[in-house]
């Protein structure tokens, strides 16, 4: 894995600490398998970048501070008294549902916040930050690894 997003890693899994929380755990082997033929699959022959199936191999996806990146597979997470307390979506679930829109189609959608979605560019090849409401992309990098470098700055801000 890239340095820079293994410090950013550390960085947050340091803070979630501070607080009592803990990183997810990483992606087994067998799931990161299943994601990239399942993406290939249902995401009409998408081949989900190294970087990303990099970072799902420390930890099985990210949320903090409002900006969530998505997981090898839908999971939620249950508090001790048995009550969803929260949820990190799966990559291939959660373009299925962005692609009810035929719009979407164009997009693999890596994850989102409350004012932004984090994507790759099928017709560009590029990857970008743009806002939910409008679709305006704010911010535009060449690779997966740019995107989850920007990505992980915002989670620690």
């Amino acid at each position: 894995m890239e340095a820079t997003l293994e410090a950013q890693l550390n960085s947050i899994q340091a803070i979630q600490q501070e607080f009592d929380q803990q990183m997810e755990s990483p992606a087994p082997v067998d799931e990161i398998v299943r994601l990239t033929i399942a993406a290939r699959q249902q995401l009409e022959g998408y081949d989900v970048p190294q970087a990303y199936l990099n970072v799902l191999a420390v930890t099985n996806g990210v949320e903090w501070n409002g900006c969530q990146l998505y997981a090898s597979r839908d999971r939620t997470f249950f508090n001790e008294a048995g009550c969803v307390k929260y949820a990190v979506r799966g990559l291939v679930e959660a373009n299925e549902a962005w692609r009810i829109l035929d719009y979407n189609r164009g997009y693999v959608y890596y994850g989102e916040s409350g004012l932004d979605l984090y994507r790759h560019n099928l017709a560009t090849d590029g990857f970008e930050i743009c806002t939910r409401v409008g679709l305006t992309v704010v911010e535009s990098f060449n690779t997966a690894g740019e995107l989850l470098t920007r990505v992980f700055e915002l989670m620690l801000e």
